[in-house]
């Protein structure tokens, strides 16, 4: 939301003046935090106002004026040459750039001869000072403009401010208007709020309003309430400069006077509005009512819109004439030829218009507020201040009342306070009158009930506040967060060892191992689940769908990790970044039930650790090579080590993973039996579907499958020495090395202290169908030395296990 702060200061009677800076501070201390403070007049210096004293044609020129201007009364003139065809005559003020003056872009003006006749300076126009777009000649201040001679031109044009822009909660639909803002720098300040004076009475006509309009709401619902006041005898022109100028602050671009009043009081008010040109309302009545099947209409930016039955609608006698809360139509709209407005101010259901601005891909500022819920009752105030602004800027006479159907009026139901409960959440001694008076400030209506209770009402625009801890929230945003003393919360702490960390410890394993975190969406598009190729009778191929997705490519849960941080893979080669290693830590999102819509009950949402390795390894102190299975392996042998420790681990060959390459793809299988995870090179059809061209390597550990950590003890460093014994099979190619490996183990005794793989080999010479296997086999007791003898005898009872199980032989 952008203010304009002396738009703001309008608004309130504040017990001090503050700067624009304080004014920043106390509201970014209070929640609504102010992005940016800019200078509206910080574009251009020097240029001051002039008032002309003369005018004659130039003697080499007939398009060139020679221009005396003023700055002092009884000053003495300076001649500037002009070619604006505007140039007014004498006593009309304008904008002079002396020399020395810049303008924006950098430009800094001096004398200049200009077809023989030197020009010191120049007269400007809206377009070189760049505060608007009308390049048909110089600005000529009105007649009645009282900015005196030499002033400053930021003056004259309503630039000399600052343009606040507001970080508007999305709860908080009231911060959507100056008027709300305002309320909120009164409250923190001190002061009052003053909402602008309406006096209709000297602006009103001989007609009735109820005899110029009809209203009827055929969905209450949607509209719960609907006004329209009718202004007749309008003249649609200019709106003045300063008007103008404060809509183009806020960043909406003048049109006319009457359509420029309805944004205004829109960013004055929060309440959007919408003119239309009565004479074409046929039957001068308005209907609020559903689309129909197939029914269509063109809006204000020449569109032909299909409906549907959800859309609410403003139709007249015979068509719709506006999308309820989103645009109005073209038919009806206010153009150079209306003569008599009516002016809407309505209140309709903020998920009807959400729902329709979002289908039409129509996102305005009058959505932007209906869809956070604008007050109801704000409609009356915001159509008297329009219908007296349109009269006044327009010219015409407000017909007498208006036409209210509100069928279901809302009230307010008051909320219970404890002030101690305030004390209590706080760990403050704020007394009862301070927290009342906090409440006061901010226009909450408070009522004793009895010692340090009370019955708080807030204002209607405050759909926010609707518990007793909303309140409470609210005292302490006013009275400062800064009065809350500093306290360490007393918490009963647990033993490291009773906390499931299993997911920071993963992400800290992980990031030790030199892979980068990725935090990725809990959605994605139902194409990246598709990718993973699951048969239909898996849970991760049934997503579960959004019923609001804020695009297509967020439209269900995932089901997987794997599917983001491949397309973030995708992302980082788009921006020439071949390279990656990936990973995420985080929950994906089963279904229980066998459906595909929407789900029935809570779904699961087990916690996984997936990552991803592309293209080159870093390279330190040698030549960089790719990424492969076994670095993957490695890794994920290195995470369950961080979780569980050195547990007996198996990884099963796996050719039934449809995302996984057949030939390069394996379960990890705890020593439970239990499947904990998955690692191999990802299937060319899955990244090819996700955006990549080159091999990727992936693994996935399901973090609930693992067992809790044992407490971790110190081990002493070992007093005897260790004994190393190498062991050599010859084994059938198909075996794979998990399997052996997880045959020694079995057979080792209390004396066996590490096994470790240290070389495959395979040859020609080998007997057909067999692979040399070597390992290391480490013995060590914790009590002794071990003798040759006790060494050799735990070593043939593994080997004679090998050659049982495996049908290895020794070599």
């Amino acid at each position: 939301m952008k203010v304009v702060w002396s738009w703001l200061l309008e608004l309130v009677d504040l017990d001090r003046q503050p700067t624009v800076e304080e004014g920043a501070r106390a509201l970014t201390a209070a929640g609504l935090e102010i992005e940016a403070l800019t200078d509206l007049g910080a574009g251009f210096t020097g240029v001051v106002v002039a008032e002309v004293v003369a005018k004659r044609p130039h003697p080499e020129a007939a398009k060139l004026t020679l221009v005396d201007v003023i700055t002092a009364r009884g000053g003495a003139a300076t001649q500037v040459v002009c070619g604006a065809p505007n140039v007014p005559e004498p006593g009309r003020k304008v904008l002079w750039a002396p020399p020395g003056a810049t303008l924006p872009g950098g430009i800094t003006l001096a004398t200049k001869p200009v077809k023989g006749v030197p020009s010191p300076g120049m007269l400007c126009s809206e377009t070189e000072l760049a505060i608007g777009d009308d390049d048909d000649g110089i600005i000529v201040l009105a007649a009645d403009d009282a900015t005196p001679l030499g002033a400053p031109a930021q003056q004259a044009l309503g630039v000399d401010d600052w343009l606040l822009e507001v970080n508007a909660p999305a709860n908080r639909a009231d911060l959507l208007g100056h008027l709300g803002v305002a309320r909120e720098l009164a409250a923190l300040i001190g002061g009052r709020l003053v909402p602008p004076s309406i006096a209709l009475d000297e602006l009103t006509g001989d007609l009735d309003a109820a005899a110029l309009a009809a209203i009827a709401i055929a969905d209450p619902a949607g509209c719960p309430r609907y006004i329209a006041r009718v202004i007749d005898g309008v003249t649609v022109g200019k709106s003045p400069r300063k008007f103008a100028q404060r809509l183009r602050a806020v960043g909406v671009r003048p049109l006319s006077n009457i359509v420029d009043v309805t944004n205004y009081v829109m960013f004055e008010l929060g309440q959007p509005l919408h003119g239309f040109d009565w004479a074409h309302v046929a039957g001068a009545r308005i209907e609020v009512r559903r689309a129909t099947a197939g029914e269509r209409m063109t809006t204000l930016d020449d569109q032909e819109r299909a409906l549907v039955p959800e859309d609410l609608l403003i139709c007249d006698g015979a068509r719709p004439v506006a999308i309820a809360g989103v645009m109005g139509g073209k038919d009806s709209e206010v153009s150079a030829a209306t003569t008599r407005v009516l002016l809407e101010a309505a209140s309709f259901d903020a998920r009807s218009v959400r729902r329709t601005a979002r289908r039409l891909g129509l996102h305005s500022e009058a959505s932007h507020r209906f869809e956070r819920q604008v007050d109801p009752a704000l409609a009356e105030l915001a159509s008297a201040r329009a219908a007296s602004l349109i009269a006044r800027l327009g010219g015409g006479r407000i017909a007498r009342g208006s036409v209210d159907v509100y069928p279901r009026p809302t009230t307010v139901a008051p909320i219970a306070v404890r002030w101690e409960r305030l004390r209590a959440l706080s760990g403050t001694g704020m007394i009862d009158a301070i927290a009342i008076g906090a409440c006061e400030r901010l226009g909450f209506a408070v009522e004793s009930t009895g010692p340090h209770t009370a019955q708080v009402t807030p204002p209607s625009a405050r759909a926010d506040i609707l518990r007793e801890v909303d309140v409470i929230e609210d005292v302490l945003r006013i009275v400062g967060y800064d009065q809350v003393p500093s306290t360490l919360p007393r918490l009963a702490s647990a033993p490291r060892h009773t906390v499931d960390d299993r997911g920071d410890r993963a992400r800290r394993a992980l990031a030790g191992a030199g892979l980068a975190e990725a935090i990725t969406f809990g959605f994605q598009a139902p194409t990246r689940a598709a990718a993973l190729q699951l048969p239909a009778d898996d849970r991760r191929a049934r997503p579960i769908p959004l019923r609001n997705p804020m695009s297509l490519d967020q439209a269900v849960m995932r089901t997987a990790l794997l599917p983001n941080l491949i397309a973030a893979i995708a992302r980082n080669r788009s921006f020439g970044r071949a390279d990656g290693a990936l990973f995420e830590v985080g929950s994906v999102f089963l279904r229980k039930d066998a459906g595909t819509g929407e789900i029935t009950e809570l779904a699961d949402e087990p916690i996984h650790a997936t990552a991803v390795l592309t293209g080159l390894r870093p390279a330190w102190l040698g030549p960089a090579r790719a990424w492969d299975f076994f670095d993957a392996k490695g890794l994920l042998e290195t995470l369950v080590a961080a979780l569980v420790g050195n547990a007996p681990l198996a990884f099963e060959r796996a050719t039934d993973i449809p995302y996984l390459h057949p030939g390069a793809a394996a379960r990890l299988v705890g020593p439970d039996g239990a499947v904990w995870g998955e690692v191999g090179e990802v299937h060319p059809a899955t990244r090819e579907a996700l955006g990549v061209d080159g091999p990727v390597f992936a693994f996935t550990l399901e973090l609930a499958r693992l067992p809790a950590a044992a407490i971790a003890q110190m081990r002493a460093i070992p007093k005897f020495p260790s004994a190393s014994r190498d062991l050599s099979l010859l084994v059938g190619v198909d075996v794979p090395a998990g399997e052996v490996e997880r045959v020694l183990r079995s057979a080792a005794d209390a004396l066996v202290e590490a096994i470790a793989l240290r070389e495959d080999y395979r040859d020609a010479k080998l007997p057909a169908g067999t692979k040399s296997m070597l390992f290391s086999i480490t013995y060590r007791a914790g009590d002794r030395t071990l003798t040759d003898a006790e060494v050799a005898a735990a070593h043939e009872a593994i080997v004679a296990r090998a050659t049982a199980d495996l049908g290895a032989t020794r070599r």
